[in-house]
């Protein structure tokens, strides 16, 4: 074997420790962006000995009928400055 040989073998071979350690990188990376993400949270389920409160529909409380989203009826109250 050459030197010459013996060199493209060695450069060969960081070549493709280089790429595993870049794909390992990738994945790492991946999965710390996935686990830290604010957009992603983890949901649980409640436990055996929580409870919540259920209404019946002859009750009192507000309902969803009750709220409604409209448009504002008053001007807004823009200021601009021309110079």
């Amino acid at each position: 074997m050459t030197r010459i040989q013996a060199a493209k073998q060695r450069a060969e071979g960081v070549k493709r420790t280089l790429a595993a350690l870049a794909a390992a990188g990738l994945v790492v990376a991946g999965v710390l962006a996935r686990a830290t993400n604010p957009g992603h949270t983890v949901r649980t389920s409640r436990g055996v000995g929580s409870s919540s409160t259920a209404t019946s529909p002859d009750s009192d409380s507000s309902s969803a009928d009750d709220f409604s989203i409209a448009p504002s009826t008053s001007q807004p109250q823009v200021q601009t400055n021309v110079s």
